[in-house]
């Protein structure tokens, strides 16, 4: 994910329960390489310029081509709308059903405005 600061990305990501690994620091390339507990990783590129009003993939008219969000499975929906609202983190759209009712998907974004998706799966 490509964020313009890398301290708040990272005080941001570790809210996730993301850590940096050391094994994947990079800084020739500005990048930062985090880990999750469940193993999950994701790389912070340090090189963006601030967002200003938007994400220029997902709030522009044009719709250019491009990686436009991350997308999680969890658990429980409702613990996570829990967790994000005690942490003060904005859940930009969601929750809502989607695929038939198969699923919960809710949206937030990080300080760059780089789009995260978590899915509840219904069974």
């Amino acid at each position: 994910m490509r964020v313009s600061n890398l301290e708040v990305a990272e005080r941001f990501y570790a809210k996730l329960g993301f850590v940096p690994d050391p094994d994947e620091d990079a800084p020739e390339v500005s990048a930062l390489g985090l880990v999750h507990p469940t193993g999950l990783r994701i790389h912070l590129i340090y090189n963006g310029e601030p967002a200003g009003e938007g994400n220029v993939l997902l709030d522009v008219a044009v719709k250019r081509p491009g990686y436009t969000h991350a997308a999680f499975v969890i658990d429980s929906m409702d613990e996570l709308v829990r967790w994000l609202e005690q942490e003060g983190i904005w859940i930009s759209e969601g929750p809502i059903r989607l695929g038939h009712d198969r699923r919960i998907t809710c949206f937030i974004r990080d300080p760059d405005l780089n789009v995260i998706e978590f899915n509840e799966v219904l069974r």
